[in-house]
């Protein structure tokens, strides 16, 4: 499925962790898959300094799911919130990554 990056998100966010955020979404779709429970378009993810190193949380609401991530990243960001939504149009489905404030 094609994956598509906003200017904000191209901008702002290194590019080791849009690589971390899409193999969590396709974790997560895997593991949704797996358990025949429905997908959810809309993932959520925040990102928080723990202990000197950066986390990120990853949430979606149908059905409820919290799970937290360490990164590899020992610096803060500027961000605190990404959006991952699937697009399922009637020829196509894909992937846009972006900032809240590009919603």
């Amino acid at each position: 499925m094609n994956r598509y990056i906003t200017r904000g998100i191209d901008n702002n966010l290194p590019i080791i962790l849009q690589q971390q955020l899409w193999k969590l979404v396709a974790q997560r779709e895997h593991e949704q898959f797996d358990d025949n429970e429905s997908l959810d378009y809309f993932h959520i993810f925040q990102f928080n300094m723990h202990n000197d190193q950066l986390c990120i949380k990853h949430k979606q609401e149908r059905p409820t799911y919290v799970k937290t991530h360490k990164t590899n990243v020992k610096q803060s960001i500027n961000i605190n919130k990404v959006y991952i939504i699937r697009e399922d149009d009637v020829d196509l489905s894909y992937y846009v990554m972006l900032l809240p404030d590009e919603y």
